[in-house]
């Protein structure tokens, strides 16, 4: 439940508490995302392997991040109840199980495009515009890592959706986005603990 206490507020600097939080829910969803990937990358089907090798590589990007973030955590008894790398909820943990469940290699690639991995570049970027640099530079820094990897990964899937001009596709495609992302609407997002309000 590390989210809950740590809320990000626009006219608020980060506090060590809010920092412990949000670096929490950032490997959580980081680490959620490399198992989520590397599950989806072994059920593809023989004849997707590009994307079977996108969804690995992403995920042992993002399995690697998740490992920087790691580092990052405060270290404080005081902290404790916000420094376990727990889900952020257990309505995020239902909605990535749902969103997990949903079939079709090119629909789950558009998902972790589109989805999972937008709403993980947005929170990365609202934190960014938060962070100080005297104050925040080891989180600023990883953040940006992590946004390279991101933006790399994102463009290689959008050159592997722009493959597929079959207009039945895209509509399967459509679909299980807006699944998707109602899942995850449904948590307050994929890192609900980084709300600007």
């Amino acid at each position: 439940m590390s989210g809950q206490a740590g809320q990000v507020n626009p006219d608020q600097t980060l506090t060590v508490a809010t920092t412990a939080s949000v670096v929490s829910d950032l490997h959580w969803a980081s680490t959620s995302l490399f198992e989520l990937f590397v599950f989806w990358a072994s059920e593809v089907e023989p004849d997707h392997g590009d994307i079977a090798s996108w969804l690995s590589s992403t995920g042992h990007h993002l399995g690697e991040q998740a490992q920087n973030l790691k580092g990052l955590m405060p270290d404080s008894v005081l902290l404790a109840d916000l420094t376990d790398f727990a889900s952020p909820s257990p309505q995020a943990e239902e909605a990535l199980g749902a969103v997990r469940a949903i079939p079709g290699s090119v629909m789950r690639l558009a998902i972790a495009h589109r989805v999972l991995l937008a709403q993980l570049s947005n929170a990365c970027e609202s934190l960014q515009q938060l962070a100080k640099p005297h104050a925040d530079a080891p989180l600023l820094r990883a953040i940006g890592f992590l946004l390279l990897d991101l933006g790399n990964d994102r463009e290689q899937a959008e050159l592997l959706l722009g493959s597929s001009h079959d207009p039945d596709v895209s509509q399967q495609v459509d679909r299980a986005v807006m699944e998707a992302k109602s899942h995850l609407a449904s948590a307050g997002g994929l890192v609900p603990g980084i709300v600007l309000y």
